[in-house]
């Protein structure tokens, strides 16, 4: 009731106080959005190892559906919190972990989307769930939604610069990955020529892409 009454006395200073910001903000706190993302990533990797033993076309779709549902959570979370501090969510290295893995997870859908043999949805998972509690490591203190330091205090460069370079870490990550799965296929099966070569270009283009947009940045 005190909060009630506390808020229609603000009313007139609204565009002072951000009311609704401060609504956005409580909600993100208690949606625990990037936990769910990362529950998600969990259950994707789970069912993709369930399908290499039984009914593989099936529960990879499952679990590919998993992955993007995640993948939604954690593109939401970070829109979030674009609007609550009206700035792009990478000035920290908290918000820069969950950022790099939001773009290794959008790579990894798309290498899935594309090739539908379980690999995008294996690195997609991993990616996802190690940078999430890489990121929940610096975020102990629990208030994560930080005033920006004076030397980034500017939204272009924020927009331009930042994104644009943590971009491209988040695609280097993945193209490295990429570099992992071709070494441990080459040890697995080396006469697979046919599904190096695949992966070989797959890796080719992520580095590609991966430097035009750090070089751009």
């Amino acid at each position: 009731n005190a909060l009630d009454e506390y808020e229609e006395v603000l009313i007139p200073y609204q565009n002072l106080f951000k009311i609704k910001r401060i609504k956005t903000e409580t909600w993100y706190n208690n949606a625990n959005l990037f936990i769910k993302s990362t529950a998600l990533y969990m259950l994707a990797f789970f069912l993709l190892i369930i399908s290499w033993m039984t009914k593989p076309i099936l529960i990879r779709k499952i679990s590919f559906a998993c992955l993007l549902v995640g993948l939604v959570f954690h593109l939401y979370g970070i829109y979030l919190r674009v609007i609550i501090m009206q700035r792009p969510p990478i000035s920290t290295l908290y918000e820069s972990i969950i950022f790099v893995s939001l773009i290794g997870v959008i790579c990894a859908a798309l290498l899935e989307y594309n090739r539908k043999d379980g690999m995008g949805i294996f690195m997609g998972s991993v990616c996802g769930v190690v940078l999430h509690f890489i990121g929940f490591g610096y975020a102990n203190d629990g208030d994560t939604l930080g005033m920006l330091v004076a030397v980034l205090n500017s939204n272009f460069w924020l927009a331009t610069h930042v994104t644009t370079i943590t971009t491209g870490y988040g695609t280097s990550l993945f193209a490295g990955l990429l570099g992992h799965i071709y070494l441990l296929q080459v040890i697995r099966d080396p006469s697979n020529t046919k599904y190096l070569k695949g992966i070989n270009g797959n890796m080719f283009g992520a580095t590609i892409f991966a430097l035009f947009f750090t070089l751009f940045g």
